[in-house]
């Protein structure tokens, strides 16, 4: 099996580069997303009215285009032959091919502020230019049948931008149907005047922002407390209605190159969309992503099958049913707006905002000469709650650094030191040249030089300052507040060592929160909260089986849950009971199938818990330690002075880095079993 290609460095500007920053296989991914796109177009026709036969009409013929196009498509990068395994050639796509926007574009005019004018905006213009090039994308796949190479991949990259793009055309326009057709219970004003959205897992040493990240909905305005700041919308210029538009920009695929790098894959993230909070005259004020408001998405979107048993429909649980357990839905009610539907983002009141070039000291755009280093385009202005990773910071945060430094991953001899503070870039440049100019001058001579000392100096803070940084974050990040009940599962057969020292469930008087073993925070609110708050501890049967411990607001929805094999190991239940009665919870039963989930924060080898912070990168470290032991061997002839500072400066690199890594080895064991409570 051939080894799938590296992650480009260059920004994804084009389609075929949005298809291969996916990772992996891009001919998997494509088959992937026209199956998820001809799902959404199977379930658009089910739910249709009779009365609609040139819509239906028209989505038969996209239906018909998407399965034509599967056997076109090789299965693989295998099959495509050994033109398509040549990671430079893959590296080298897209060039030429025009610039698109990831995820939904900007619509040209603002939105109607008539909602029956255009009840999903955008939708008629966006449905007509992506059927034409759905159409010119797979005639051009069909017709190139016989090509293979760099020219097959870029046909499947255009085909699989225009199935991403009918995909959730026809999921919105599906969920604005279930609105007007199946119109439910319309969520209620909060009493107390405010609904409080709580933000994403966070893993350390950023779960600060687990813990104090807020979207706060009120009678007249929303309150955003995020990494960046406090944010108020809606004291200027009034909230008149918000928008629901999937997927966002920029997606998923286009996130891990943002020069920071202090985002990880979020569940669901492009599924759910973001909610835009827009003006009178239709501009938005800005937007929050669902994803990034729920604890656990793909737990959130499966409760929807037994809220929803009888009809089940994959754009009601991601678009209707996700506003309504997140609590934006409430939050509409709260502020007295309507909720519409989108295919496309609104004009900003502020384009300026959308800007992705660097800004200069004096407040203009930067010119980002590097063609790969140009940042993607934005159609929407998102605000993130806060980090997951630590970012990048100073010169290494800049277009140009960041894409040398995704170029080196591509290669052995690398010195990524990995984010710390803004010094370490800067020390990390001038490492090598301190280094071998101060301990060889040291060696010989002129030790005692000022200069030389000096050199010497910026190479120990080269290796030291990142560990410094590392810890020091740690430490502040740690939480310092005493608890009013805390529970921990313990050991079990199911769960590392690490979950036995990490995994713990808190309660601090008016918020509940939970740490996993891979040190991951979430927290919800208590009962204190009377719409969102969590008032019960349900266990989750099916056929007789525990499968899960939920956290269940007043309306039974789950804010989280927790797999019951590992946090309520042998079926004892007494613990959770004891905390359940300190924290005011009421005991419960739920029947629910267990559903199959991939992502997700309680499942430790996801990919959303194995992306996190773990300290400098242990492959620059290493180089920096071989450059210090070769200048030790230059050095060795010369003053004991000049030896000793390099292997004090190969000790400091190499000896945390062997620390870590038995460290890592041991806690990831599995201890012997045994359960408590606290």
């Amino acid at each position: 099996m051939p080894r799938p290609p590296a992650l480009p460095a260059a920004t994804p500007r084009t389609t075929t580069q949005l298809l291969l920053a996916r990772g992996g296989d891009p001919y998997a991914h494509t088959h992937e997303i026209i199956g998820s796109a001809l799902q959404s177009v199977g379930e658009l026709l089910e739910f249709l009215p009779a009365d609609q036969k040139g819509l239906r009409a028209r989505f038969e013929d996209i239906h018909q285009m998407l399965t034509a196009a599967l056997p076109s498509l090789p299965a693989t990068l295998a099959t495509q032959g050994p033109g398509g395994l040549n990671p430079q050639m893959l590296g080298s796509l897209g060039w030429g091919e025009p610039v698109v926007v990831s995820g939904a574009p900007v619509g040209r005019e603002p939105v109607d502020p008539d909602a029956n004018a255009e009840p999903v905006y955008g939708f008629a213009a966006a449905l007509d230019g992506t059927r034409r090039y759905l159409k010119e994308a797979t005639d051009q796949l069909r017709m190139g049948a016989q090509t293979w190479g760099a020219q097959r991949i870029v046909q499947a990259g255009a085909v699989a931008h225009a199935a991403v793009a009918i995909d959730h055309l026809a999921a919105v326009f599906t969920a604005a149907m279930w609105d007007f057709e199946r119109p439910g219970m319309p969520a209620l004003p909060s009493k107390s005047g405010r609904i409080e959205l709580r933000a994403a897992p966070r893993p350390a040493p950023m779960t600060r922002w687990a813990r104090y990240a807020r979207a706060m909905f009120l009678t007249d305005r929303v309150e955003l407390t995020t990494g960046t700041g406090r944010r108020v919308i809606g004291s200027d210029e009034g909230i008149a209605f918000l928008l629901h538009v999937a997927p966002p920009s920029p997606t998923s695929a286009v996130i891990p190159y943002d020069v920071t790098e202090q985002h990880a894959p979020v569940p669901l993230y492009d599924e759910l969309g973001v909610v835009h909070f827009c003006s009178a005259d239709g501009h938005s004020l800005g937007a929050i992503a669902v994803a990034d408001w729920l604890a656990q998405p793909e737990l959130t979107v499966a409760q929807a099958a037994a809220v929803q048993p009888s009809e089940r429909l994959r754009a009601y649980d991601r678009l209707v049913w996700a506003l309504e357990a997140s609590g934006i839905a409430a939050g509409a009610a709260t502020l007295r707006v309507p909720i519409r539907r989108g295919v496309q983002h609104p004009p900003h009141i502020d384009p300026d905002k959308l800007a992705t070039a660097p800004r200069t000291r004096k407040g203009g755009h930067a010119t980002v000469t590097v063609p790969g280093a140009q940042p993607a385009p934005l159609a929407a202005e998102v605000i993130r709650p806060g980090p997951h990773l630590m970012p990048y910071e100073g010169w290494a945060a800049s277009p140009a650094r960041a894409f040398i430094r995704r170029q080196r991953r591509h290669k052995a001899r690398q010195i990524d030191l990995g984010p710390s503070s803004k010094a370490t870039e800067i020390l990390r440049a001038a490492y090598p040249t301190a280094l071998w100019v101060g301990c060889v001058f040291s060696g010989y001579l002129l030790e005692h030089q000022w200069w030389v000392r000096l050199l010497v100096i910026i190479a120990f803070l080269a290796v030291i300052e990142p560990w410094v940084t590392w810890l020091a974050r740690w430490f502040a990040d740690h939480d310092m507040r005493t608890m009013v009940a805390t529970y921990r599962p313990g050991a079990s057969s199911h769960s590392t060592r690490a979950f036995q020292l990490h995994a713990k469930l808190m309660y601090d008087g008016a918020n509940l929160g939970i740490r996993t073993g891979t040190r991951h925070e979430a927290w919800v609110a208590a009962s204190s909260d009377t719409d969102l708050g969590v008032v019960g501890l349900d266990r989750l049967v099916h056929d007789g089986q525990t499968w899960g411990l939920a956290l269940v607001d007043r309306l039974g929805r789950w804010r989280l849950v927790l797999p019951a094999d590992s946090w309520a190991p042998g079926g004892d239940l007494a613990g959770l009971a004891g905390f359940a009665q300190a924290a005011d919870l009421q005991l419960g039963e739920q029947q629910a199938p267990p559903p199959t989930i991939r992502d997700d924060v309680m499942v430790e080898g996801s990919r959303f818990t194995r992306t996190r912070s773990r300290g400098p990168r242990t492959r620059g470290m290493v180089i920096l330690a071989i450059h210090a032991l070769a200048a030790f061997v230059v050095t060795l002839p010369g003053s004991t002075t000049a030896t000793i500072y390099t292997l004090s400066i190969a000790a400091l690199a190499l000896v945390p880095v062997f620390l870590r890594w038995l460290w890592t080895a041991w806690y990831k064991g599995t201890p012997r079993t045994g359960a408590r409570g606290a």
